[in-house]
């Protein structure tokens, strides 16, 4: 019985690691440019609002490629060596309690980790501006997610807000993603492990094109 434990104990390391480690097999390449599954861990993505039509469509953009990726074959990785230490100072309470580890892709370029953003350059005006919800959030046991962009003073604005501390939540981001714009932010993770962000975009003029939920997964650490 004690073998038998060991063994599976074992097999499951294995198993971890070659998840984490290694990228997985490749899948059946999408048509149209959507390309292969796909780990990546370093360089811009942007999670793109796409409008064509009369459509709005969610997918991951590689800032400096011709092609999107699909949310549903990618894993977006953020390294060990994105830990940070959340800040002292009644306005980081919303990051999560003084001196905690974060994970944060950063709003600031760092060639070695992902730099994540928004885009929503190709939504007319009239359908702007893009009303964007987090409706969906899983993650390692008492873990939390954030959005949020450092201002000149080093203030944080936060756009979405999983951390349960009293009134830090947000689930829709504040007067939503103007049609024709693009920026970046820092992508705040707890802990280390999975994570599964389910997002909703809706034009909030014109016929109200929606998205429905799409699921982007990340891994931590």
């Amino acid at each position: 019985m004690k073998r038998r434990s060991r063994l599976l104990s074992a097999t499951a390391a294995v198993i971890a690691a070659l998840v984490v480690a290694t990228p997985a097999a490749a899948a059946p390449a999408a048509t149209g440019d959507i390309r292969p599954y796909a780990i990546v861990e370093s360089g811009e993505y942007h999670l793109d609002v796409d409008y064509s039509g009369g459509a709005l469509t969610l997918d991951l953009k590689q800032w400096t490629g011709s092609d999107d990726l699909s949310p549903a074959s990618t894993l977006l990785r953020l390294l060990p060596s994105s830990a940070r230490t959340v800040p002292s100072g009644s306005q980081w309470a919303c990051l999560g309690p003084a001196g905690a580890t974060v994970y944060i892709a950063p709003q600031a370029q760092d060639p070695n980790l992902l730099w994540l953003g928004w885009n929503a350059v190709d939504v007319p005006a009239a359908q702007g501006p893009v009303r964007m919800e987090l409706v969906g959030f899983e993650g390692p046991p008492g873990s939390w997610f954030t959005i949020y962009n450092t201002q000149a003073l080093g203030t944080p604005s936060f756009k979405l807000n999983t951390y349960g501390g009293f009134g830090c939540p947000v689930s829709v981001w504040p007067s939503g993603l103007t049609a024709g714009t693009y920026g970046v932010a820092n992508w705040a993770f707890s802990h280390q492990g999975n994570y599964s962000l389910k997002f909703r975009a809706t034009a909030q003029n014109g016929a109200g094109a929606t998205s429905g939920i799409v699921t982007y997964t990340f891994h931590v650490g």
